[in-house]
């Protein structure tokens, strides 16, 4: 039986690049304040869209995505094949006959997770194949903050799990996780005067009890000298909390510059990789959303919908130099997105002429003596080069970063940013 190879090493990227994504800032970053309020504009609206919609924003076979893995080869948390028997019932469970026949307006109230299926179990591709298995849980769509608002569709047939779309993604979501809300909170709620968290574990009090602890990107409505947190009523109808001050706490939307820059990468450079948000840990996509969420910036949640972000300038098509080039040369730093399939990565800088990055990234690929495919572990989010892991004995040379790069996304579109030269 083939067995997958995955091996921990160091990348000499990792070895000679100072982890810390702010220092390759070497004149500071600023939106004009016309574009950072169209980018804030934009960002309530998306925001709040669940509140605004009156059913589902897509038709039925959409919200049905996760439906095709019946048709796919896949397998439990026990490593065995998940059965037609099984993926029938779920589907029967997942009670899409009453899809947008509920129509309830609702808030997610702690940190949860948003699933294809209703369902804590998960799917995994082949768990003997590099890439797959664990931490490749395809059940798990996205994790999500407090605070967040949703739409509901409908529940599953025991009630337990809500099918709705949140701002950034459609899925299920736990009844336990989440709160009805009626227009008299929703004005409440939305009243245009918000925080946001800009620290991970910030721990939240109420009256000097501890509630909670929160994300960064995580939004607060202020109220006098307080800030708004949700609980519910055993009949699952939100209440408001009001929680005590934190320093933690900023004024949203942030400014950028180098001094917010390095507040919240310094915080997410070397965090651990987590596929969809589980364990409480970020995948590429999560990171980059959760550092531009604090300065009004919204993003899609998965890297091909990020890739949309902005304007996109493709060069798949370009040699990998030009590549390189194109990107010293057209890119912002901090403020251009890096594209390839499945993976998407800050470019925040050079160092001559040398494109550097900040990703939350998994692995890299390697081919072993026997032809197979296997993983050198990264495991976290990093400062790297394009070229990440071309020193490695058994990395495959034709699957480097730069090989696979398709688009730069510039996300502002206008910014004043000086060219950056640097000698590093």
């Amino acid at each position: 039986m083939y067995k997958k190879k995955i091996t921990v090493q160091t990348p000499y990227d990792l070895e000679i690049l100072e982890q810390k994504p702010y220092l390759y800032i070497h004149e500071d970053i600023t939106i004009p304040q016309e574009e950072k309020v169209r980018l804030y504009s934009d960002f309530l609206v998306k925001f709040f869209k669940p509140w605004d919609i009156e059913q589902i924003s897509y038709d039925i076979e959409i919200a049905k995505w996760a439906f095709e893995y019946t048709q796919k080869t896949v397998y439990g948390e026990n490593h065995l094949l998940i059965t037609k028997e099984w993926f029938d019932n779920i589907i029967e469970y997942a009670n899409f006959e009453d899809f947008n026949t509920q129509a309830k307006k609702a808030i997610t109230i702690n940190n949860s997770h948003l699933r294809a299926l209703p369902t804590q179990n998960v799917i995994f591709y082949n768990p003997q194949k590099a890439g797959e298995g664990f931490p490749f849980d395809y059940n798990q769509n996205s994790s999500i903050k407090p605070n967040i608002p949703l739409f509901i569709s409908h529940f599953s047939k025991d009630g337990l799990w809500a099918f709705v779309e949140s701002n950034f993604a459609l899925g299920w979501i736990s009844l336990k996780d989440i709160a009805f809300v009626d227009d008299d909170f929703i004005s409440e709620f939305r009243n245009n005067n918000y925080f946001v968290n800009t620290k991970d574990n910030t721990l939240i009090y109420s009256n000097n009890y501890l509630v909670d602890n929160l994300e960064i990107g995580t939004i607060l409505p202020q109220h006098n000298d307080k800030f708004v947190y949700v609980s519910k009523d055993y009949a699952h109808n939100a209440f408001i909390v009001y929680i005590d001050k934190n320093d933690n706490f900023r004024q949203f939307p942030l400014d950028f510059n180098r001094e917010n820059i390095k507040l919240l990468s310094s915080q997410l450079i070397g965090q651990k990789y987590g596929w969809g948000g589980l364990y409480g840990h970020r995948d590429c996509s999560s990171m980059i959303r959760d550092f531009y969420m604090p300065f009004g910036i919204f993003l899609q949640r998965n890297s091909s919908d990020q890739k949309k972000d902005g304007i996109v300038h493709e060069i798949g098509h370009l040699s990998n130099q030009d590549k390189k080039d194109f990107i010293v040369q057209n890119g912002i730093p901090f403020l251009t997105i890096v594209y390839l399939r499945g993976h998407t990565m800050i470019y925040i800088g050079h160092v001559d002429k040398e494109p550097l990055v900040f990703h939350n990234v998994w692995g890299i690929r390697t081919l072993e003596s026997d032809g197979s495919i296997g993983r050198y572990i990264v495991g976290r989010a990093v400062v790297s080069t394009l070229e990440l892991g071309k020193d490695l004995p058994e990395s495959k040379k034709d699957a480097l970063l730069i090989d696979r790069v398709e688009s730069i996304t510039l996300i502002a579109e206008e910014a004043s940013v000086t060219k950056l030269i640097t000698n590093r």
